[in-house]
């Protein structure tokens, strides 16, 4: 079997390993992660504009960031970028001070299709997420720089396409989802 290493294929066994840890956490802490992520995208942004404008231009800082193979001020907000939002998913998912609470007493399988929805929703979003980080566009402050980091692998990759052409899909539907869900939530 010969299995090629592709953007298709990580983002493919990303969407699988989210959706199996799913099922594992549970609804209630799938919905969790899902707000989770909402904070952490726009702790991350916010954070890491910052981090660009002030330390991303540092000589001092630069020379640092060559250890990681790292070699612009740009490559290294987009990866301070994600490690903030992988580093506040994780945390606020932990550690965060809420509870979701939406247990029902649907049938088992209505509730495994939600969770199998609500796991492909979380993930969407979070790859998403770093693939527009990686494109060096922010969410809530100025635009794409205009020199596109991944511009050869959204040619080579019909997934990467996808994830960024719909990204504003990918953003909207798992916070609608969980307004849906709680619309037609039944209490138990």
């Amino acid at each position: 079997m010969n299995l090629n290493l592709s953007w298709d294929l990580f983002i493919l066994v990303f969407f699988a390993v989210v959706v199996a840890y799913s099922f594992i956490i549970g609804k209630n802490q799938t919905l969790k992660v899902i707000l989770g992520t909402y904070m952490a995208i726009l702790c991350a942004d916010g954070i890491g504009n910052l981090f660009g404008k002030y330390f991303a231009v540092s000589e001092a800082f630069l020379k640092f960031m060559k250890l990681f193979a790292i070699t612009n001020g740009e490559q290294s907000v987009v990866f301070f970028k994600v490690l903030v939002f992988l580093f506040f998913i994780v945390l606020i998912s932990v550690r965060g001070l809420f509870h979701v609470d939406a247990e029902d007493n649907r049938p088992l399988s209505l509730r495994l299709i939600i969770l199998f929805l609500m796991g492909l929703l979380s993930a969407g979003l979070m790859i998403s997420t770093v693939l527009v980080f990686i494109s060096g566009t922010s969410l809530i402050g100025a635009g794409a720089t205009g020199n596109n980091i991944l511009t050869d692998v959204y040619q080579s990759s019909r997934l990467v396409r996808v994830m960024l052409d719909y990204s504003n899909l990918w953003f909207f539907l798992p916070g609608f989802s969980f307004i849906l869900l709680g619309v037609f939530h039944k209490k138990v």
